[in-house]
């Protein structure tokens, strides 16, 4: 499974590439967190809606291959979303 993570907004609306990775190159228990960390931002955005504005810095993760997934978490996340976007964030 293909997971992207771009840095995205403010107010020039810059998007950045921050990671990506396939987690089938990963080794399994990796490959594991991976789906952990995946499966608990996919809880905490379904509960919590996120603020509105296209000048706020957030990540955006599209899981799969462009017809995936895509979640958003703001740059500064709730306790929630924190440990999760950290532990994809340092799988690079």
């Amino acid at each position: 499974m293909r997971v992207k993570i771009e840095s995205t907004g403010g107010f020039a609306g810059i998007e950045q590439t921050v990671a990506a990775y396939d987690t089938d190159d990963l080794p399994e228990q990796e490959a594991a967190k991976v789906y952990d960390a995946l499966s608990a931002i996919e809880a905490a955005t379904a509960q919590e809606p996120g603020e509105v504005g296209a000048d706020l810095m957030t990540y955006r993760i599209t899981v799969g291959d462009g017809l995936g997934k895509v979640y958003t978490v703001p740059e500064d996340p709730p306790p929630g979303l924190a440990g999760p976007l950290t532990a994809l964030l340092l799988r690079q």
